[in-house]
């Protein structure tokens, strides 16, 4: 279900490693979306969010958010992920959690390539 080559083998990886954070979100055995990223200090990254295409505009990927937010501890300040430039929807979900673009990488993305936005979220802004 990975976008741009994530496997199974990927996530698990993700899961085991210090300060990883993996959710997945089920429809019944269905798997309907997954989210994986890490935590380090006073810093984290959101590696990638998937959602299984039948489940696409149904919530799965907001609430993939919602807890992933709930799962980073508290002294995380920061948190980091990139997007690809055209996806206005992924953009628009991660702006209504506070994320801002903060830069943008070149040829980040493959297949098709395309530049991806870095967006912040700073966790302690009143």
């Amino acid at each position: 279900m990975g976008a741009d080559g994530w496997s199974a083998e990927d996530f698990r990886s993700e899961a085991v490693k210090c300060g990883g954070i993996v959710l997945a979100a089920y429809d019944n055995d269905c798997l309907a979306g997954l989210i994986a990223g890490f935590t380090a200090a006073d810093t984290g990254e959101i590696l990638t969010v998937a959602t299984a295409p039948k489940y696409r505009r149904q919530g799965v990927a907001k609430m993939l958010m919602e807890a992933f937010l709930t799962a980073v501890p508290e002294d995380v300040d920061t948190l980091a992920l990139e997007v690809r430039q055209s996806n206005t929807a992924a953009i628009e979900l991660y702006k209504s959690f506070g994320f801002e673009k903060a830069g943008t990488r070149k040829r980040f993305y493959r297949a098709p390539v395309e530049d991806a936005d870095v967006m912040v979220l700073n966790r302690t802004k009143s």
